[in-house]
């Protein structure tokens, strides 16, 4: 594909110095109540094929830039979805550990029938690092 590019640029070239050599001749002409004299034709087709490049490049931006938009779209919206079903699958795994603990509901005296069956907690004095609870 690249060559086949390279070898179309090559021959639009090369069409357009043959026709720049060949066309001596001097025109008039007007754009836009503007006159265009002692022009070449070889001249006019070089600002003819500038336009026509210009042109091509407005269309290139034109497109891309909606092809941009087209994909940020897509983008977003696939975003927004996953965030709805993270967050739907998140919903439900809190009602899942909600339902749970309320099944479990267990009370600190189950856990610790009396005083003297909990463990001892150690006093402040003794806790290690830097910072005391």
């Amino acid at each position: 594909m690249i060559a086949l590019g390279l070898l179309l640029m090559l021959a639009c070239a090369a069409l357009a110095v043959d026709a720049v050599v060949q066309n001596a001749h001097t025109v008039m002409g007007t754009a836009f109540n503007q006159p265009i004299t002692d022009l070449s034709l070889g001249a006019i087709f070089i600002a003819g094929a500038v336009l026509g490049l210009l042109f091509a490049l407005g269309l290139l931006m034109f497109t891309g830039g909606i092809g941009r938009s087209a994909r940020r779209r897509r983008q977003r919206a696939v975003a927004r979805r996953d965030a709805e079903t993270e967050a739907a699958a998140l919903r439900e795994h809190n009602e899942r550990l909600s339902a749970e603990l309320e099944a479990r509901d267990i009370a600190p005296d189950d856990v610790y029938p009396s005083e003297e069956a909990a463990p001892e907690r150690p006093s402040r004095h003794l806790l290690p690092g830097r910072h005391r609870a």
